[in-house]
């Protein structure tokens, strides 16, 4: 593989990889999860590209959030 292609293939994964965090978080702060994690998660989902997604997905959106508790 040449150094250019390399290059781009990095900056690729680096752009999903952020991408992905920012998604995560940005979906965590809309279900009115605390600031501390909605950092957490979206921190977690760039650490960890696929499994911090799948996670998120399967059980961070489903956790109960601190507001939805005052509610009731």
């Amino acid at each position: 593989m040449s150094p250019e292609v390399a290059l781009v293939v990095t900056w690729l994964l680096l752009g999903l990889m952020v991408g992905n965090g920012l998604w995560v978080a940005r979906d965590a702060r809309r279900r009115g999860k605390p600031l501390g994690e909605v950092i957490a998660w979206g921190l977690f989902s760039i650490a960890f590209f696929g499994i911090g997604l799948t996670l998120y997905l399967m059980w961070g959106r489903h956790l109960p959030s601190e507001n939805n508790d005052r509610e009731r």
